[in-house]
């Protein structure tokens, strides 16, 4: 199941981040994010009156992200663990620094191993050969799909992000036989969620993963397994934070390769 609050979230911020300053979008959108963990005990009126617009303005900012109104918002916000707990363990501990690099050198030697030469070069081959990417990723490593996204378009080839299943069913209807889907879903949850709409496009869908399941072979042409199987506990921050971007970079370095070789 999809984590809905992160995906919250990213909405907030980024219609924050691509507001005027002086509108109405901005305005609600630094209220709410300033007003985050407690979302689920504000009501619209609060909303309303704190930020001088009227219900229906608030309504409309709702259905701008996706909601049909505030309420619906709200149940959202309730129905998933935000995950701030791991967080907080995450980033408070002890000689952080040093942890830090140790695992994410740790990291960063196990991927090299996993994606190999071969691998590469078939997960770039076969960007190379499709009209449209489609890449599935959840909000929390949106930023780091955004970066390749902007690097492919470089290189000439379009990228498309998704990042819910209301916007995997609106870019259905657009793909081609030669599209390829590319699933970035770190714990496997977000796979688990989308994997029978994406199997249903009859179009060659990959998954870059930590969760082995035997489901996915039989809804994935080919599963890209991040950590070994003796790996058993990695830290799923830390792979949000460097190693899809890790994963990423290596494919445009082979893109790259390829790019110029043609």
């Amino acid at each position: 199941m999809e984590n809905r609050r992160l995906s919250l979230l990213y909405n907030l911020q980024n219609l924050y981040n691509t507001s005027e300053v002086s509108s109405v979008e901005y305005q609600l959108s630094s209220y709410l994010i300033d007003n985050y963990f407690r979302i689920d005990r504000l009501n619209i009126f609060d909303v309303a009156e704190e930020n001088s617009v009227s219900r229906a303005t608030v309504r409309r900012y709702c259905q701008n992200l996706g909601y049909d109104n505030f309420k619906e918002l709200k149940n959202h916000f309730n129905e998933f663990d935000e995950g701030l707990s791991q967080y907080e363990e995450f980033y408070s501990r002890q000689s952080f620094i040093n942890t830090l690099k140790r695992q994410v050198f740790e990291m960063f030697n196990e991927l090299e191993e996993r994606l190999s030469n071969k691998e590469l070069n078939q997960i770039v081959s076969s960007l190379f050969k499709a009209d449209e990417v489609v890449i599935i990723a959840s909000s929390t490593i949106a930023n780091n799909v955004r970066f390749f996204q902007q690097a492919m378009a470089l290189f000439g080839k379009r990228v498309s992000i998704v990042v819910n299943e209301q916007e995997l069913q609106e870019k259905k209807a657009t793909l081609a036989n030669n599209s390829i889907i590319q699933f970035f879903s770190v714990s496997g949850v977000l796979a688990k969620t989308m994997m029978l709409d994406t199997y249903e496009t009859g179009i060659n869908t990959y998954l870059f993963t930590n969760l082995r399941s035997p489901l996915f072979n039989q809804f994935f042409d080919k599963v890209y397994h991040l950590t070994s199987a003796e790996n058993r506990n990695p830290s799923e921050i830390i792979y949000y934070t460097y190693g899809i971007a890790f994963v990423l970079d290596s494919i445009l370095n082979e893109y790259s390769k390829l790019k110029r070789g043609n």
